[in-house]
């Protein structure tokens, strides 16, 4: 049995009794409004969220095994040019049922909302949005390049050094600074 869905965040909401014995594949596409990712990050998604896996249930428990791919739109950390990045994020989750929170609770240094791949179902559905947006924030680049040897911008004229060669001269720093330089440490062992 599969199960597609395309389009809104209820497309990541699972009904638990349509999980059969044998698995579930299951198949959708959000966009990043529908994750609710921040609006300040730089980083944007340029195509929709593909997630693709499998569901399984085990007595109350239900297991997803799957991936997540898209496409992030980012400015370049050193020439500020936009990059397109794929991405595909590998997913191991299991959903616990509402009963499972006061025994795991119960025990000392233990709490089930930190585990990153251990979520929570209410008993009829499961929601697979929580695992998917945690994927994709971690998925965002902490320094994209356009390249690795990409020159970035000049810090005289502004220029894209990947594309002009300019002739700037770079300056020594700031002039109340130069004291410094001339201050020498012993060296330690």
């Amino acid at each position: 049995m599969a199960a597609s869905q395309q389009g809104n965040s209820a497309a990541l909401v699972v009904n638990i009794a349509n999980i059969p014995d044998e698995d579930l594949a299951f198949q959708a596409e959000v966009t990043a409004t529908h994750l609710q990712l921040p609006p300040t990050t730089e980083v944007e998604l340029s195509t929709p969220i593909q997630i693709e896996g499998w569901l399984t249930k085990v007595a109350e428990q239900v297991y997803f095994q799957g991936t997540v791919r898209g496409t992030l739109a980012a400015p370049c950390s050193r020439c500020l040019d936009i990059i397109h990045s794929p991405f595909t994020a590998a997913m191991r989750v299991v959903y616990l049922p509402p009963s499972t929170r006061l025994q795991i609770e119960g025990e000392e240094g233990v709490d089930a909302e930190e585990e990153l791949d251990l979520y929570m179902h209410d008993g009829t559905t499961l929601d697979l949005r929580p695992p998917v947006h945690d994927n994709v924030l971690l998925a965002f680049p902490v320094q994209p390049l356009c390249r690795p040897d990409c020159a970035g911008l000049c810090q005289v004229c502004g220029e894209n050094r990947n594309e002009v060669s300019c002739t700037c001269q770079e300056t020594e720093g700031d002039p109340r600074f130069a004291l410094l330089k001339q201050l020498q440490f012993p060296k330690t062992l």
